[in-house]
C-alpha cells in the first residue's frame, strides 16, 4: 500500500508523482535485452568463457545495477530485431551495421577487426591485392565469409559482384562451420578476422589451416543500441568501458582470453 504523506498536495500532482514513480520502478525492472552471434573470443557459447564483450558489457551493467539477459542468434537476425526495437543492444558492430539498420552507437570503440584470410597449408595462394583475389575466384575458387557481416565499402561491393564465388554462413557458430568447411576442400579461402579465427585455431580442431595476408586496416567495432533506448543508457556503456580500462579489470578480462587492450 502507498502512503500520501503531502495532503495540501494537488490531487492531479499526486496522481503524477505517483505515475512517475511507478514507471521509473518498471523501467529498472525491466532487462535489457543483449544480443549476438557467436564469435569467439568476442562472444562465446561458453559458461566460464562468455566472451570478452560479453564480460565487458555485464561488468558494466552490474557497476550501474542494469539489469541484462543475453541470447545467441544469428546477426542478420539479431540487426533486424535491433531495427525494430525488439531488442535494446547488439555486440560487435561496424558503423556500416549501425547506419543501415538506423541504430545508436557507442562513441567508445569495443575491439576491433581486421580483413584476414586464411587458406589450407597446401594452398600456396596469399592474398596480394583486389584484382588478384577477384582473379583468384574467377579462377573457380569459393571464398567464405559470414553472413549479416560487414567488411568494409570497397569489399561489400566486391563481394556482391564475386557472388557466385562467395559462400556467407549463417547460423549461431558461422565461423565454426566455415573452417570446417575450409579443413574439407569445400572453401578455398576464408575471410574473417585473426582474433576470432586464431582463437579457434588454438584449440586444435581445424589443423592445417594458415594464415594468408590482410586487406585494409583495423575496423574498429562498436555496441548498437536500439533507437529507443535512453541516450543516457548509452553513455553508460561508453562511460563503464574507461572505467574497467581506468581500473585494470579489463586488462585481466582481455587476459582471460589471450588478449591485450585494442586501444
Amino acid at each position: 500500500m502507498i502512503k500520501i504523506i503531502n495532503k495540501s498536495l494537488p490531487g492531479c500532482l499526486i496522481l503524477c508523482l505517483l505515475w512517475l514513480t511507478l514507471s521509473h520502478a518498471a523501467v529498472q525492472a525491466k532487462a535489457l535485452v543483449v544480443v549476438s552471434d557467436e564469435w569467439c573470443p568476442y562472444v562465446c557459447d561458453e559458461q566460464d568463457l562468455p566472451g570478452f564483450l560479453v564480460e565487458i558489457v555485464k561488468e558494466i551493467a552490474r557497476d550501474n545495477e542494469i539489469k541484462l539477459t543475453f541470447s545467441l542468434m544469428p546477426l542478420a537476425r539479431a540487426l533486424k530485431l535491433a531495427q525494430k526495437n525488439k531488442v535494446d543492444i547488439v555486440l560487435a558492430l561496424t558503423p556500416q551495421h549501425i547506419e543501415r539498420y538506423q541504430l545508436q552507437q557507442s562513441q567508445l570503440n569495443f575491439a576491433g577487426l581486421y580483413n584476414d584470410f586464411y587458406v589450407r597449408a597446401d594452398n600456396p595462394w596469399r592474398f596480394q591485392s583486389m584484382t588478384h583475389l577477384s582473379a583468384t575466384l574467377t579462377g573457380n575458387a569459393i571464398l567464405g565469409t559470414i553472413n549479416g557481416y560487414q567488411y568494409g565499402a570497397e569489399f561489400s561491393r566486391f563481394l556482391k559482384a564475386q557472388s557466385e564465388h562467395v559462400f556467407a554462413a549463417s547460423g549461431n557458430s558461422p565461423l565454426v562451420k566455415q573452417l570446417k568447411m575450409l579443413q574439407m576442400g569445400r572453401l578455398d579461402i576464408l575471410l574473417d578476422s585473426r582474433f576470432t579465427v586464431q582463437y579457434q585455431l588454438a584449440k586444435g580442431e581445424n589443423k592445417g589451416i594458415i594464415y594468408a595476408g590482410t586487406q585494409g586496416d583495423f575496423t574498429p567495432l562498436y555496441l548498437g543500441f536500439s533507437a529507443l533506448l535512453s541516450k543516457k543508457l548509452v553513455k553508460i556503456f561508453d562511460s563503464g568501458l574507461i572505467t574497467l580500462r581506468q581500473s585494470g579489470r579489463l586488462k585481466k578480462i582481455l587476459a582471460k582470453y589471450g588478449l591485450t587492450d585494442w586501444q
